[in-house]
């Protein structure tokens, strides 16, 4: 039959019948690239998120709320950006005081100035600082030197607690695939995912060892802090990361002492 002897309805419902398997064809060629394209590509974070759009309260009549829910997609690229925006500040550097020669990176875990660095890269008899990136160094003192995990602690001097802000531990349990972030020091990032969960809460990660700096720390896209790098957990795996709840439970540990002794000391001048 001659396309030029249809009539309008038979036009229509061939137009159709073209459009429905075009549609067709093209739902399988689009669900078999997403298939053959890499996880990195298509991963994203949905979060729903509800709101009360508008209540209308009419005088004479009963009150009405109108609840409107929206889904908002938000990319994890999205979620990364905000989360090293809020860990940059509180990342500093841990240098000889004598020849300014780098050490660790490392990370407040309380707000009086006690910050957690790589153990392994301390020496005994050398004096350290804190590098924030002023013209003077800030002196630093040794307050625990890093136990099995190796994660040591230092605070710094009194005059630099005033604008500390900690960093904040992560309160949901790590999984495998997460994606993770580690700082590599002068403002650089390094991307992978969780690939293994060792014992003692040790976290491989995929991220290449060689861009791993020493107390390098690893953030999850929450802005959570859960891992730094150590010399402990690079004997483990290259690319692995020390659980930083390691070093929050210590500085409690150091802490208690302190409060018990001011318990006794307020009991005794009350006698």
């Amino acid at each position: 039959m001659d396309l030029e002897e249809l009539n309008k309805s038979q036009i229509v419902l061939l137009t159709m019948l073209v459009s429905f398997v075009t549609s067709i064809a093209t739902g399988i060629v689009t669900v078999s690239l997403i298939e053959e394209a890499p996880s990195d590509v298509t991963r994203v974070v949905q979060r729903v998120v509800e709101r009360t759009v508008e209540t209308v309260t009419p005088e004479t009549q009963q009150a009405t709320v109108i609840t409107r829910e929206k889904t908002i997609i938000v990319k994890e690229a999205d979620l990364i950006a905000a989360a090293i925006a809020d860990n940059k500040s509180k990342i500093v550097s841990l240098v000889n005081a004598a020849t300014g020669a780098f050490v660790s990176l490392g990370v407040f875990v309380e707000t009086n100035g006690i910050f957690a660095v790589d153990a392994a890269q301390i020496l005994e008899g050398v004096s350290y600082a804190l590098d924030l990136g002023g013209e003077a160094l800030v002196p630093v003192e040794m307050v625990y030197e890093g136990g099995a995990r190796q994660i040591a602690l230092f605070e710094a001097e009194e005059g630099v607690r005033a604008g500390v802000e900690s960093v904040t531990p992560s309160e949901v349990s790590i999984q495998l695939g997460q994606t993770v972030v580690a700082f590599i020091g002068g403002g650089s990032i390094t991307q992978g995912i969780v690939t293994d969960l060792g014992d003692g809460g040790s976290i491989g990660t995929s991220i290449a060892s060689d861009k791993i700096a020493p107390g390098a720390p690893l953030i999850n896209v929450d802005g959570a802090v859960v891992g730094i790098s150590t010399g402990a957990s690079r004997e483990l795996n290259s690319n692995a990361f020390a659980p930083i709840r390691a070093a929050f439970a210590q500085v409690e540990s150091i802490r208690s002492p302190e409060e018990e002794t001011a318990t006794t000391t307020e009991e005794i001048v009350s006698e």
